[in-house]
């Protein structure tokens, strides 16, 4: 009862994979040892158990889509015999038959303790999640056979992640007489990096996937503020040239945004990484009470340091509903405005002026309850009774107006539907 050790091996296999590495082997190893049943533990009262941990395993991902290592073939191509043209086939995409599971090592070390009679239990974990191996279309030359083009290049296990991280839980329960309680938190953090992608980058919208970046970095122009005086338009870049954005003057009410490569023009050029999806800390905390048949229990859910995508296009034209805060934009009478003017298209643009910071704490739970007692309802022929009110989302507090600040990190437009408040 003092020193633990356990190992499994499973072997996976998958149709998604070619014959030659359709079956993979992933090994697992933990191994603890519980202080607390030491001999030089004895004495120590205050201390309930203490038990240091460590392991180390593989597992396997298949989820990478369909038979992407089969060359396949379409009928988009057209032959002529004589002056007749008939329908051809054409190869639409290279095959690699060497492509093999995706795989992830995890690594964790952990410590778990309880004392004053168990009813203070607390758990840490340090980890670190690395995959490997993961499928990629890499790019290729300019020259194709037929009518391949580059989204068709072949995968290949090019790509590598590492996640490492931290939890922290602490629990507390406790009862006198005709009273019980229970509370507890937990804290934890994580920092994700791409730390392999063969020297390419991903590229999709406001998002990028770049070596040394966490995965979807948001990506766009750095904004400097808003364009409010004469004296801003006239502001020049470290080489002394006027600034232009996308070759065109920009107007009193636009965005400013930053010319990282100083060349006097605002393009694609200038983007750089302006944050990423991953919050700096999530925490969480409940509380729980009971007197006789009655009962009450919350649960509360939070993030800090995380920011979020929040934008509203600016152009007329393009129609759609706006949030309130659009009532403080720039105009003649309002250059000291939150936001800028509508109508210019430049102000579009994916940018760190529509980053918000989303922290948030919410009340995810809470529910009261009285559960009848069970020799007043066997005169009833009845089991048990409980009756109870609860409800989820019922507050939040969150300097991010307007939204859900629990939405994905993918959400640019708030199009995902935000959470409800139930009752």
């Amino acid at each position: 009862n003092r020193y633990l050790f356990e190992m499994n091996v499973r072997r996976d296999g998958s149709s998604r994979l070619p014959k030659a590495n359709r079956y993979a082997t992933f090994p697992s190893f933990s191994g603890g040892w519980i202080i607390s049943n030491e001999s030089f533990m004895e004495n120590i009262d205050l201390l309930n158990s203490l038990k240091l941990r460590a392991s180390w395993g593989k597992l396997g991902n298949q989820e990478i889509g369909n038979y992407v290592y089969t060359a396949t073939l379409s009928s988009q191509g057209g032959y002529y015999f004589g002056d007749t043209k008939y329908i051809g086939m054409t190869q639409s995409k290279i095959a690699n038959e060497n492509i093999k599971w995706e795989t992830t090592a995890i690594t964790d070390f952990g410590l778990d303790v309880s004392f004053w009679r168990n009813r203070i239990s607390a758990t840490f974990d340090w980890y670190e999640k690395m995959t490997s191996d993961i499928l990629m279309q890499l790019s290729m030359p300019s020259i194709y056979l037929g009518s391949l083009s580059a989204p068709y290049a072949p995968y290949q296990n090019a790509g590598k992640v590492r996640n490492r991280g931290w939890e922290l839980a602490v629990n507390y329960n406790d009862s006198k007489e005709d009273f019980s309680w229970e509370a507890g938190f937990s804290l934890s953090g994580v920092k994700n990096e791409i730390i392999d992608m063969k020297g390419i980058e991903n590229i999709s919208g406001f998002l990028i996937n770049r070596e040394g970046e966490a995965i979807n970095s948001f990506y766009g122009l750095k904004s400097l503020g808003i364009y409010r005086t004469q004296e801003d338009l006239d502001r020049v870049n470290a080489n002394g040239n006027t600034i232009k954005q996308r070759g065109a003057v920009p107007q009193l009410g636009d965005i400013m945004y930053q010319d990282v490569n100083n060349d006097g023009d605002i393009t694609d050029a200038d983007r750089v990484i302006i944050g990423n999806t991953f919050p700096d800390l999530q925490y969480s905390f409940n509380f729980g009470l009971s007197y006789k048949n009655i009962s009450f229990n919350t649960f509360w859910q939070g993030l800090a340091g995380i920011y979020r995508y929040n934008w509203e296009e600016t152009t007329i034209s393009n129609g759609g509903n706006r949030t309130t805060r659009w009532l403080d934009r720039y105009s003649a009478n309002n250059i000291n405005s939150s936001m800028p003017r509508l109508g210019g298209a430049i102000n579009d643009e994916n940018s760190s002026f529509w980053l918000s910071k989303s922290d948030y704490l919410r009340l995810k739970s809470l529910e009261l309850g009285y559960s009848f007692t069970q020799s007043f309802l066997r005169k009833f022929g009845i089991d048990n009774c409980r009756i109870y009110l609860a409800g989820s989302n019922l507050l939040t507090f969150t300097p991010l107006k307007n939204y859900d600040p629990e939405k994905t990190g993918s959400d640019s437009r708030n199009d995902v539907h935000p959470n409800v408040k139930t009752y």
